[in-house]
């Protein structure tokens, strides 16, 4: 048996929205690819009838039914390993442990009970779900944890006031799903974490070994497109490798991408119905650098009117 891990984030780039990290664990037979166990109802490559895709969350995320497919791949593989969907964002928000006293701070989040799924048919979700639990099952992989930290405006912008640098901000997400990642690796089993790289950073180890005080942190090799680490307790062996499309080099890490990408569209689309709402004829925004420009000129006249803090919906870097 081994076990393997995936990190990804989403909404580094926005000055609106939250940052997202998602983290999925997974234990299975040594050797054992998802993306071929899980190939009947799984598509890694194209979308495909009938399946749920597995993949970078911008591929999974394109067209005009990207959100559909996205939500019907996050929420399949919730259904796999918790039985049953959350009934609203502010449900899976509660279930994923988030803070929500801190993110009702912003208006847009008061109200968060935007039912889901909200695109896909729930009932595809489920049978989906359920076909993914017993092919899982029956390969003997189990999803031990899926982990999903949203990192709202407000929160960013405190993490960048402190450290006075956007890679340690992002690194302090990052850690804490790592972290919680490397505590369900079981004591007898060697474990393998892939994570997508933060940004253009190459080292590691420093921060690693701040995380995981207790271990022994080898560098295993530090190169523009990888960094990979091994990481010694006891006898279980660890290895982290921080690497550029790490979507496309681990299931888990594809994975991790889609539940990231999923949050953070609902929390951007929770922000666009709040603001739309009070302000005639607003169009929705991702949030992104030169629409979120336009986004924030558009509303920049109501801001006062409407009691919105800057510093709780733009992001300083």
């Amino acid at each position: 048996m081994t076990f393997l891990a995936g990190v990804d984030e989403a909404g580094l780039g926005p000055i609106l929205g939250p940052l997202v990290v998602g983290g999925v664990a997974l234990t299975g037979p040594a050797g054992q690819d998802p993306w071929k166990l899980l190939k009947r109802h799984v598509s890694r490559s194209k979308h495909e009838k009938g399946k749920v895709r597995v993949a970078d969350s911008k591929k999974v995320n394109q067209g005009p039914h990207g959100l559909q497919r996205l939500e019907e791949t996050a929420l399949s593989f919730w259904c796999a390993q918790h039985g049953e969907l959350p009934r609203s964002l502010a449900h899976w928000l509660e279930l994923l442990g988030t803070d929500m006293a801190a993110i009702a701070r912003c208006p847009w989040y008061a109200e968060t009970e935007l039912p889901l799924p909200l695109c896909a048919d729930a009932g595809f979700v489920q049978l989906h779900g359920e076909l993914l639990a017993r092919a899982l099952r029956n390969g003997g992989v189990q999803i031990v944890d899926i982990a999903v930290r949203a990192v709202d405006v407000e929160e960013w912008n405190a993490l960048i006031a402190d450290t006075d640098n956007k890679s340690r901000a992002h690194f302090h997400a990052y850690a804490e799903v790592l972290g919680r990642l490397l505590r369900c690796l079981p004591v007898d089993l060697d474990g393998h974490l892939v994570a997508d790289r933060c940004g253009g950073r190459m080292h590691y180890a420093h921060d690693l070994r701040r995380l995981c005080p207790d271990d022994v942190v080898e560098t295993v090799q530090e190169e523009p497109a990888v960094s990979s680490y091994r990481l010694r307790r006891d006898t279980r062996t660890a290895t982290i490798t921080f690497a550029e499309r790490g979507e496309d080099r681990a299931f888990p890490t594809a994975l991790a991408s889609c539940f990231a990408k999923y949050l953070r569209e609902l929390m951007v689309e929770c922000l666009n119905r709040w603001f739309i709402a009070r302000v005639p004829g607003l169009q929705p925004t991702a949030g992104y650098y030169v629409d979120g420009h336009r986004f924030l000129a558009d509303v920049g006249p109501q801001l006062a009117t409407l009691s919105v803090p800057t510093q709780r919906l733009v992001r300083v870097r």
